[in-house]
């Protein structure tokens, strides 16, 4: 009897193998703006559902291809500082990549355009039986998909408000004047989220190493992309 051929796989494949968190270096060109919001939601659904990987990593140069900002959030919550002592496993996909292939894939998996659109039709059915912040999704994004998500973000005085306006037999002045209120309180809510987009600043360093004796100076991960500013206000002395 012929033994039967096996059939060879027509793409490689990473390797999924667990690490130690000092064996990663986040990639200094990663593209990828610092948004203390995404490491919050991040944060929010690791513990909810648990760590559930994406995290790609570079055997050759021990840099990160993606998952800059999982590894940012696993650290917070490991507290690893970059000592032996706070030291943790992480799974990773790895995979042996040149230098060139390297950074263009990092920025393939940060390219919103490689990833797809969402199906606008498919959306409207699938969002209203889930619970939209644990899908990482925002109030703006429940508008684009034709959503009314007012009662459960405006005020519950505000929501009657809403419903009164879907009856049509209201009065117009009543009808004109619930919109009129409604366009206010979700006014208020755009304002509330630039004044969080601007509450941060930026520093630029030279070199990494520049970077990350700056970091070890004030306590910090020397691979760290964000620090409280709060917390750092209160290590220095005030220049007047």
């Amino acid at each position: 009897m012929t033994k039967k051929k096996e059939k060879q796989p027509k793409y490689k494949q990473s390797e999924t193998i667990v690490i130690r968190r000092s064996q990663i270096n986040f990639a200094p060109y990663n593209p990828r703006k610092e948004d203390p919001e995404v490491v919050k939601k991040l944060k929010k659904n690791f513990k909810s559902v648990g760590f559930l990987g994406g995290i790609v990593w570079n055997t050759n140069s021990s840099y990160l291809v993606s998952g800059h900002k999982r590894v940012q959030t696993l650290d917070i919550m490991n507290d690893y500082d970059g000592t032996e002592s706070t030291d943790y496993d992480i799974k990773v996909e790895a995979v042996e990549l040149d230098d060139k292939t390297e950074r263009e894939q990092n920025i393939f998996m940060n390219s919103p355009s490689a990833m797809g659109e969402f199906d606008m039709e498919k959306m409207k059915i699938l969002v209203p039986e889930i619970d939209y912040h644990n899908a990482g999704l925002s109030e703006a994004d429940m508008n684009i998909y034709g959503i009314a998500i007012a009662e459960e973000t405006i005020s519950v005085g505000v929501a009657s408000i809403v419903d009164d306006f879907e009856a049509v037999e209201k009065p117009y002045e009543e009808r004109k004047a619930a919109v009129k209120e409604m366009k206010n309180q979700i006014k208020k809510q755009a304002e509330a989220k630039v004044d969080d987009i601007e509450s941060f600043v930026m520093i630029n360093f030279k070199s990494y190493k520049t970077k990350s004796s700056f970091m070890l100076r004030f306590g910090f991960p020397p691979d760290g992309q964000y620090i409280d500013g709060e917390t750092f206000a209160d290590m220095i002395e005030r220049v007047e």
